[in-house]
């Protein structure tokens, strides 16, 4: 798929934009987030820039662009991809999160795309948009009944919106390019954006160079959290984490003010099903701990329908965490063994493991005990750290997006893992309490009365089947001559 179109009106609208807002920008610059993981990019830069023809040199930001694209590919995960069969009348939807932190002013922006039902003329929710938490905690959302606007390829991180009005978002290059210019009227005073939170017009030039997926560091075998089985329409909503940490470099304006940076830590992540969200869920994300540059975790929790049995409902969860190029991922499912090369680190683990959390607002704690590993996440916040509201989707077939979701960028968060033997018991100290206090911290859904104290079990008639060696794409490459493309989205 080509996006020539969108990087047209790219050009336009940001040149569009730099003449209106020149005379009333107010810029603020963020140092550059200097750490080890800095260094795996300028070598991905230094590979693809000597890969460059030597009879045409690129400009700078021309070379960038495509080491920040190749540094994508090697660490390219299962369901970048668009999941939508063209021409399947059926409910959908599929979302797109991608984070950027700036830690030394301990700001966050997110982008956040989502699609509804492109194939259901008649459908109540029928539509595609985005929603903008700004760095200077506005927020802006846009969308559109006219899904045939909406663009994604199948087989890459790459997704395009243009609006009737001409205004768009874009991502392209397998997630290393983000643009977009969206405008708004604003939201309803007493809304959760009243007082002057609703931004009215937010543009962005964004390039991202991925440095952890989900398995590993470059061209280490990255992984879905269930596994294969995550190509069948079975634990919906489905969840794949498409990069666990990059370094994002570029500018993102809001109503004029304008802040740039320069390898801030980057990620992100997406969902896809046939309803939408869980009825009630947790969120945890960290991948900015001052003393462990090279350290990312992302852990969540839910409760969800389960699509072969009607009416029934489960607690589902999950936690994965990379420290260098080792994963340590903690699920309640056996699974078959990654193939680790030598560099994916001696330490790498698919753990299978119950996931148990104590969350309410303000308290995330998280513990998982697999056969080998042990981890503990604990995350607070208080009224004085700022949260904003976003819309998420609802758990049902007949709502669309929702304003059912709170978080915050400035959780304090405790992270420390273990090595065990087998009796069970620490025997290895691999991280001790590292300390971050930008985290995202969230919850959603609900009702929230107090506490949810609940944890995610290995039980299931399922479960057994998550273990068997399946290689999906194989099955994929095998059935596309008789059938098509069977399995959009890996």
């Amino acid at each position: 798929m080509s996006f020539a179109r969108t990087a047209a009106a790219h050009d336009a609208a940001m040149r569009t934009s730099n003449s209106h807002t020149h005379a009333r920008r107010h810029h603020s610059r963020s140092s550059a987030y200097t750490r080890t993981a800095a260094r795996d990019a300028s070598r991905v830069a230094a590979a693809a820039a000597s890969a460059s023809s030597p009879s045409s040199t690129p400009s700078r930001s021309a070379r960038d662009a495509v080491a920040a694209e190749a540094a994508a590919r090697a660490v390219k995960t299962p369901h970048s991809g668009y999941h939508r069969q063209p021409n399947v009348e059926r409910a959908f939807f599929e979302g797109w999160y991608f984070r950027i932190t700036l830690p030394a002013e301990r700001r966050s922006a997110s982008l956040i795309y989502h699609v509804y039902d492109p194939d259901v003329a008649r459908s109540a929710r029928r539509g595609a948009g985005a929603q903008v938490c700004a760095p200077n905690g506005k927020y802006l959302y846009k969308t559109t009944t006219d899904t045939d606007a909406f663009e994604a390829a199948p087989h890459a991180l790459e997704l395009q919106l243009t609006y009737d009005d001409g205004e768009f978002f874009s991502v392209d290059g397998e997630g290393s390019r983000h643009a977009g210019r969206l405008t708004s009227a604003g939201e309803a005073a007493d809304g959760p954006w009243g007082r002057g939170l609703d931004a009215h017009e937010v543009s962005w030039d964004i390039t991202v160079t991925p440095l952890r997926g989900w398995g590993g560091g470059t061209n280490a075998k990255q992984v879905s959290p269930a596994g294969w089985m995550t190509a069948l329409p079975v634990f919906e909503p489905h969840w794949q984490v498409t990069m666990a940490h990059g370094l994002a470099t570029g500018w993102i304006e809001t109503d004029g003010e304008r802040v740039e940076f320069t390898d801030c830590p980057a990620y992100s992540e997406k969902n896809w099903g046939g309803a939408g969200f869980p009825l009630k869920w947790w969120w945890v994300q960290c991948n900015s701990f001052t003393d462990f540059p090279d350290l990312s975790v992302t852990a969540t929790g839910g409760n969800r329908g389960v699509v072969v049995v009607p009416n029934m409902r489960e607690d589902v969860g999950a936690v994965g965490v990379h420290f260098g190029d080792r994963f340590f991922q903690f699920v309640p499912a056996r699974q078959g063994a990654p193939e680790l090369p030598t560099s994916y680190g001696s330490e790498a683990a698919i753990e299978a493991s119950a996931v148990r959390w104590d969350v309410s607002w303000g308290s995330w704690s998280v513990s998982a005990i697999g056969d080998r590993y042990e981890v503990s996440i604990q995350g607070t916040c208080t009224d004085d750290d700022k949260s904003t509201v976003i819309r998420a989707p609802t758990d049902t077939l007949n709502g669309g997006m929702a304003p059912l979701c709170r978080e915050t960028f400035t959780g304090v968060v405790s992270l420390s893992l273990w090595r065990l033997d087998a009796s069970g018991a620490r025997v290895e100290t691999i991280i001790d309490a590292a300390q971050s206090t930008t985290a995202c911290l969230e919850i959603g859904g609900g009702p929230w009365r107090g506490n949810w104290k609940s944890a995610a079990e290995i039980r299931g008639p399922l479960t057994p089947l998550m273990s068997l060696p399946v290689d999906v794409r194989a099955v994929a490459d095998f059935l596309k001559p008789a059938f098509g493309d069977v399995f959009p989205g890996l």
